[in-house]
């Protein structure tokens, strides 16, 4: 399974040469028939066609992976995260912890990065060098921070943003993955949604657009329109 993620994209990569090559005599036989006036449109469509290729090309070399974790409130999405980075370095709670987004990008050595957000009541700025204890701690005090300012009331206070550059377990080991080189890899954890509606999550989970979604709730509520409910909300939300 793991050796035909790179096949495929060798697959697509041969694929996109041989389109070249047939748009290079297409577009020649197309001209051969025009009349003069409809060249410099073709031209254009030519241009396009060129600049289309390049992209694509560009980001096949540089692949970019994002996993995004993403469901109910409290439903171990930060837990599942930890466990892909093979270690413990996103704060978890019985109840809600995730608040705004975190994101994990791999590297070879460990910081965090917090970003200035509008009414912040929490440090911000970027540590490098850290232990997994220090990460954890820093970014249990701005997740505590943001909701204990949810609770009173303060709307000014927008969702924190952090940014985790970690080694973590998913490129790190070989056996689990088998990417084409150069493919960037990160994981984003999401707030869940409180409720049908809570629009002060939803707003963030949008912006897991383009990744590889994993859906997660809690399998001891018992109320399933309700978990239904939920999950079409998260659903939609992402694919907005």
């Amino acid at each position: 399974m793991r050796s035909n993620i790179k096949k495929t994209f060798e697959a697509v990569e041969e694929s996109i040469g041989n389109v070249y090559q047939e748009w290079g005599s297409f577009q020649e036989q197309i001209r051969e028939q025009l009349p003069a006036e409809y060249y410099s449109e073709l031209e254009d469509l030519n241009s396009q066609f060129q600049v289309a290729v390049r992209e694509l090309v560009k980001e096949l070399s540089e692949p970019v992976l994002t996993l995004a974790t993403t469901g109910t409130t409290s439903s171990g999405k930060s837990t599942l995260v930890n466990f892909l980075c093979g270690t413990e370095i996103l704060p978890v709670a019985v109840q809600e912890m995730s608040a705004g987004v975190v994101i994990v990008e791999y590297s070879e050595t460990k910081s965090l990065k917090i970003d200035q957000t509008p009414g912040a009541l929490w440090e911000c700025g970027e540590w490098r060098n850290l232990t997994d204890e220090d990460i954890y701690d820093r970014l249990d005090q701005v997740m505590k921070s943001y909701l204990q300012a949810n609770r009173d009331g303060q709307t000014s206070v927008a969702c924190p943003q952090a940014t985790i550059y970690y080694p973590f377990r998913l490129v790190a080991d070989p056996n689990l993955l088998d990417l084409p080189e150069k493919t960037k890899v990160r994981i984003m954890d999401l707030p869940g949604l409180a409720h049908v509606g809570d629009e002060g999550n939803a707003s963030v989970i949008r912006k897991c657009k383009e990744a590889l979604c994993i859906v997660t709730y809690d399998s001891t509520e018992t109320d399933r329109q309700k978990v239904s409910n939920l999950l079409q909300e998260v659903v939609d939300q992402v694919k907005e």
